[in-house]
């Protein structure tokens, strides 16, 4: 079997301790849909923005993701939560199996910066296997602007990009963008799921392996549980989108070594745009750049 039906959770609250709205949720989904074996929620969206929330992993609210798991069978990934480990913050995905096991985490390896300062990058890409089914890799939010991250993902196999997101910004627009190509390109499936209001823009998308949207949420609330055929994907990888493009084979024989994959190697171009930084108003920059003049 090849087949699974994930849910998208894409859920309203405020911005804070999430966890008893979204076991709700999740015992709605699986009322009204009892045939659901992955359900997935979206970043912060359990515990909220503040790196203060943090917990150790396992810890409390781990713990009550998990035994929601458990009680319903499923695979559940509830979108990330700040993890404090060694004195350091990080922005982590839980991966949890339907017997109430977490079987991996993964840590967010592109924090927003410099708005996500205090959470540091982790640095392991992470897939998992669902017996019978196929490989899933799990991306977070501003990961995926970094096609490196989605290349790592679907080198170690991954047939499905998991990705939780927080979007809140006017460039929703451009992540759908991204995340049809990065679903053509890596030819996969893409499962994003963004927080809804107050906190997100909503506008969850799914695509399909050749870049073809299967759902597109609104603003608010929406559950949204799909079915995905990871024969499909394996199809569309060996033979093209519809017989056009073998994309992954055609750079798993290139000969060409691309240097900006090495990050020993920055050009002197990168080095030139200057330190990442908070942005300024325009006239504040102004200033600065008189005073530096002076």
């Amino acid at each position: 079997m090849s087949k699974i039906t994930i849910a998208g959770l894409q859920l309203e609250g405020p911005n804070g301790d999430n966890l008893d709205l979204v076991e709700r949720e999740i015992d709605t989904c699986l009322l009204r849909f009892p045939w659901v074996e992955m359900v997935v929620a979206s970043e912060l969206n359990v515990c909220g923005t503040n790196p203060a929330a943090a917990e150790t992993m396992p810890g409390p609210r781990e713990d009550r993701l998990s035994e929601i798991a458990r009680r319903h069978g499923i695979w559940l990934i509830p979108g990330s939560m700040f993890e404090a480990a060694g004195g350091k913050v990080y922005n982590t995905v839980p991966v949890i199996n339907p017997s109430g096991e977490v079987i991996a985490r993964y840590r967010k390896m592109f924090p927003w910066v410099p708005q996500e300062s205090g959470s540091t990058p982790g640095d392991t890409p992470v897939v998992f296997d669902v017996p019978g089914v196929g490989c899933f890799g799990i991306s977070n939010c501003w990961d995926m602007w970094f096609p490196e991250t989605l290349r790592a993902l679907t080198s170690m196999g991954a047939e499905a990009i998991i990705h939780p997101s927080l979007t809140s910004t006017i460039d929703r627009p451009a992540e759908h963008s991204i995340i049809r190509a990065s679903a053509a390109m890596f030819q996969c499936y893409f499962f994003d799921v963004n927080l809804g209001p107050s906190v997100g823009v909503g506008q969850s998308l799914v695509a399909g392996p050749g870049g073809e949207v299967m759902h597109a949420a609104g603003r608010g609330r929406e559950i949204f549980p799909l079915k995905l055929d990871l024969d499909y994907v394996r199809d569309v990888r060996a033979t093209g989108w519809h017989f056009v493009g073998q994309n992954l084979k055609a750079y798993r024989d290139s000969t060409i070594d691309f240097l900006s994959y090495n990050n020993g190697h920055a050009t002197d171009y990168l080095k030139s745009l200057g330190p990442l930084h908070m942005p300024a108003r325009y006239d504040a920059v102004a200033k600065t750049a008189n005073t530096e003049k002076d």
